[in-house]
């Protein structure tokens, strides 16, 4: 079962009133301060890592994740808010178009922010290999480019069953029931978890490399410049980064993905009221997992964080007046 399989699931949730409240609640007030915060903190995301302390070619990624999750919180997360607060606003009840045409963006939206984590992985694994070949494909942002493209062309390619299997069933948006939802629960939970498989062995494989590097580096880090000693401590920065949104990301949407497997296993869970009680808050969590990297950010790594004090800087900085200004007004003033 999808996200947006579940974009109506309260109605359905008929048997338990006190569940629909939870729910309902925590859709009106909930969505909206992580829709907020969100939308906020993408956008310090996308400034900071174009700065040059932090810029590096798994930035782009970065700032493709950034761009993502701004679609997602403006388009997917404000939808599902918008339906859930204001029934008559929700046009997949009527709309077979915006039906299908919101499953395969919000399919595309949520499938590739795992696959650009998988990127900045895969790119810090390069950068700290002992191969100079494959070190000089994290040096090529060209390169990074290319894989952006071809990871939203292959996602839009494989999603493009879902326009064609999704109608409104019910006054509500869902797959198609039989042989495709389940097909449909168990293929979006593969993508994604081949993505998490992706993370973890560029993730051991990038420890590996930052071992061997450091037994091999001690020995000359005295003699080492001021340049490259602050370049190594930018990488330690985004590998430190890397590391918190691949733990935050997991706990909060791996869980939707394990409910999914589970209900395409046992499709009798897919009516029963508690389960999808806790799989609507997985959803939640889900969009949560795109709104919180900033905040976290800034609380674990020391580079983001001095970077974004500088933006803050920036908007609230007050025009100053020169004291020479002052006088030479005064003066006018007192001729006047």
């Amino acid at each position: 079962m999808s996200e947006n399989d579940l974009f109506n699931s309260s109605s359905i949730l008929i048997g338990d009133p006190t569940l629909k409240t939870v729910v309902y609640f925590l859709h009106v007030c909930l969505l909206p301060v992580v829709i907020v915060f969100g939308v906020i903190g993408n956008i310090a995301n996308l400034y900071i890592f174009t700065r040059p302390s932090l810029y590096r070619s798994c930035s782009i990624y970065f700032i493709a994740g950034a761009i993502n999750g701004l679609l997602l919180l403006l388009f997917g997360t404000t939808s599902r808010w918008l339906a859930r607060s204001f029934q008559n606003l929700d046009a997949t009840q009527f709309s077979p178009f915006f039906c299908r045409f919101r499953a395969y963006m919000i399919n595309i939206i949520y499938e590739l922010a795992p696959y650009f984590i998988a990127c900045v992985s895969i790119d810090r694994y390069c950068s700290s290999s002992l191969n100079a070949k494959v070190r000089r494909l994290s040096a090529r942002p060209r390169l990074a480019y290319l894989v952006i493209f071809i990871i939203v062309l292959t996602t839009c390619l494989v999603f493009i069953h879902t326009p064609l299997n999704y109608t409104i069933i019910d006054s509500s948006c869902r797959p198609l029931a039989g042989f495709y939802l389940q097909f449909y629960s168990l293929f979006v939970a593969v993508y994604y978890f081949i993505a998490l498989i992706l993370i973890l062995i560029s993730g051991l494989g990038t420890t590996y490399n930052v071992r061997v590097q450091r037994k091999r580096i001690q020995p000359m880090t005295v003699g080492a410049n001021r340049i490259d000693r602050k370049r190594q401590r930018s990488d330690g920065q985004l590998l430190l980064i890397l590391l918190v949104h691949v733990t935050f990301y997991a706990c909060l949407a791996m869980p939707f993905h394990i409910l999914s497997i589970i209900a395409a296993i046992q499709p009798k869970f897919s009516i029963n009221s508690n389960f999808l009680f806790i799989q609507d808050v997985t959803v939640i969590t889900l969009n949560i997992s795109q709104a919180i990297d900033c905040y976290v950010y800034m609380l674990t790594a020391d580079l983001y964080r001095k970077e974004l004090l500088i933006l803050i800087q920036k908007i609230f900085k007050r025009p100053q007046i020169h004291p020479i200004q002052i006088s030479n007004s005064m003066e006018l003033f007192a001729r006047q």
